[in-house]
């Protein structure tokens, strides 16, 4: 929370590596905080949270308890469940498949469900509303399949879960969030160095296509990722022309990073530009060649991930000596905090957050 306080963050979105990671757990652990210091908050969700039962597992969820004054984007079936007692300020002008998306203020404490919108653009939209009236923070709880509430565009800072659900062995959760704390932390391309005008810039932001941009300040290539050969085309486009970026937006998957990985000596100095790192779905194996091959690769707009949780319980029932747990993420994760929140354990690594060396080096 102090940290929080000092960097004078306005939005938080807390991800998580699988369900059952302590994920919501972090989230009401932030919200208790705020309480405790008074702190005029809004919440939100890209996904379903606070019920009861977890519709997909059937096991028990944590619920969220919303203290008095704190500011609410819900849907309306979500608002009717909730127990405490809601009084609606705004309706947003959007629509869910759970009704009408309203903002309202909590009158009396009591548990609530959130279910507000899976549209990172609709979310950044509410969470402005929720600033205009009066929350100094607004927390994000974001779907286990959508990270977009990650995004800079979406929240300026991120919290990651992660825990013995994600794998049953110890060794293999390190590696698979290692992976994902470097995919969203790329580093900034520097975009003076390359070479566009401020026109070409936005159209690189504003993208509905995969862009190729060459030296320069001009688009070189359109191209939908979606269409057959998609991966062929860019290749044999890449080998005939001489290109230092490849801008890609949208998703980045196994098989657009194979071909930089297959064609690493072709392909060394093209550098691939990323919207942002939330946007690389690729697993920790994937990741761990394309590193060694070729890991040339950088985000338009990095995410400031703050803090990793982690859980050692599993869903299964087993689970990990929990400092041992700790240790070993923070060991892997230079330059951040990872934290227990139950049991109260933290570590910091005190080291610089070199990505390109984590996965080669350490794992």
């Amino acid at each position: 929370m102090s940290a929080i306080k000092k960097k004078q963050y306005s939005s938080v979105s807390f991800i998580g590596m699988a369900k059952n990671v302590g994920k919501t757990t972090a989230f009401n652990y932030l919200l208790k905080q705020c309480f405790v210091h008074n702190y005029p908050i809004g919440i939100a969700s890209l996904g379903r949270d606070g019920e009861k039962i977890d519709a997909i597992t059937g096991t028990e969820k944590p619920q969220i308890l919303a203290a008095k004054d704190t500011l609410i984007a819900s849907a309306k079936h979500s608002i009717l469940k909730s127990s405490a007692s809601l009084e609606i300020l705004e309706d947003t002008g959007y629509v869910s498949s759970l009704g009408p998306i309203y903002v309202a203020r909590v009158r009396r404490p009591g548990f609530i469900e959130l279910a507000t919108t899976p549209s990172a653009k609709k979310m950044k939209d509410i969470i402005q509303i929720m600033k205009g009236l009066g929350a100094k923070l607004v927390i994000v709880d974001g779907a286990l399949d959508r990270t977009s509430s990650a995004a800079p565009e979406t929240t300026d800072s991120t919290i990651l879960s992660t825990g013995a659900s994600l794998n049953s062995q110890m060794d293999v959760v390190v590696k698979k969030t290692a992976a994902r704390v470097q995919q969203l932390t790329l580093p900034s391309i520097n975009t003076s160095s390359l070479h566009v005008s401020s026109s070409t810039l936005q159209q690189l932001h504003n993208a509905e296509s995969s862009l190729v941009i060459g030296e320069d300040d001009h688009i070189i290539l359109a191209m939908d990722k979606k269409s057959l050969g998609y991966e062929k085309h860019l290749l044999g486009f890449l080998k005939n022309q001489k290109i230092k970026y490849v801008y890609i937006n949208g998703a980045v998957v196994g098989s657009l990073l194979n071909i930089f990985v297959a064609n690493r000596k072709t392909l060394q100095n093209t550098t691939l530009v990323v919207k942002n790192g939330a946007n690389i779905l690729v697993d920790y194996q994937e990741w761990d060649r394309y590193l060694k091959a070729h890991g040339n690769i950088k985000a338009l707009k990095p995410i400031n991930l703050i803090a990793v949780t982690c859980n050692p319980t599993s869903y299964r029932g087993d689970s990990f000596p929990p400092e041992k747990f700790v240790d070993a993420l923070a060991a892997n994760l230079p330059g951040f905090t990872v934290v227990d929140l139950i049991l109260g354990i933290k570590r910091r690594n005190p080291l610089e957050n070199h990505y390109y060396d984590l996965l080669t080096s350490n794992l």
